[in-house]
């Protein structure tokens, strides 16, 4: 059982990874400048919007002009591609918290296991909010207050799902490695806190925060196959 978690678990992050890398050849833009809030990341800025002044800083106002047209498009085009990252990144934490629950004898990491794809679905809704905002017509003001709920949901969960993966490590003989995943695990928790109080200026740790745990759980899934493969190859030859 864990080696095909293993295996699955490594095969959805290496999807992960590769629309991780398309998203980053996409190169968005925003109509105004960020000025290093949100990390420079146009469309973390846009989905964090708290108000339609934020939102006109990286989408433009309605009427849109061209060079807003031209954002708009752009991030309709991401988020599009969006819809293929969360299913992934959903089967992904699934997989891997379960794989190491198991593996480790955490079984309270099958709530991590959960709680990925409870975040994916709040990033759909987020999706939908903000496939709506880039309308021309859109009702700006009840939309930011659903986007609000979807999107701090989505990041909430995902910092708490890497808390708990790095938790999963805690207690373990190499004591190097319980004093890391303390730390990681800490500084998810305290990220995702500060990402709320003060999401321009915090969300890229969180962010980054994230993906180093994500790069964490490929890691320890690709070793687990190899083992795993090792330990077939090698019980085929004695018999």
């Amino acid at each position: 059982m864990t080696r095909w978690l293993a295996l699955l678990a490594l095969t959805t992050g290496l999807g992960v990874l590769v629309v991780t890398v398309i998203f980053g050849s996409l190169k968005l833009q925003s109509v105004g400048a960020l000025n290093g809030a949100y990390g420079g990341q146009p469309m973390i800025a846009f989905e964090l919007a708290q108000s339609p002044a934020d939102l006109a800083r990286v989408i433009g106002p309605n009427p849109p002009s061209a060079k807003a047209i031209a954002v708009r498009e752009a991030m309709d085009h991401a988020n599009y591609i969006d819809f293929i990252y969360m299913a992934l990144y959903a089967a992904f934490i699934a997989f891997s918290c379960a794989h190491l629950g198991l593996a480790q004898k955490r079984p309270w990491l099958l709530v991590a296991a959960v709680l990925g794809p409870i975040a994916a679905c709040f990033d759909v809704a987020e999706n939908l909010s903000l496939l709506s905002l880039t309308r021309s017509d859109a009702d700006v003001s009840p939309l930011l207050a659903t986007l609000h709920v979807r999107t701090y949901g989505k990041w909430e969960l995902l910092a708490l799902t890497s808390a708990m993966f790095a938790a999963g490590f805690i207690g373990n003989r190499r004591r190097w490695i319980t004093v890391v995943a303390f730390l990681v695990s800490l500084t998810a928790v305290a990220s995702g806190i500060l990402a709320y109080v003060n999401a321009p200026k915090y969300i890229a740790l969180l962010s980054n925060t994230i993906g180093a745990v994500w790069l964490w759980q490929l890691g320890y899934s690709a070793v687990a196959v190899v083992r795993s493969r090792a330990w077939l190859t090698e019980t085929a030859r004695v018999q």
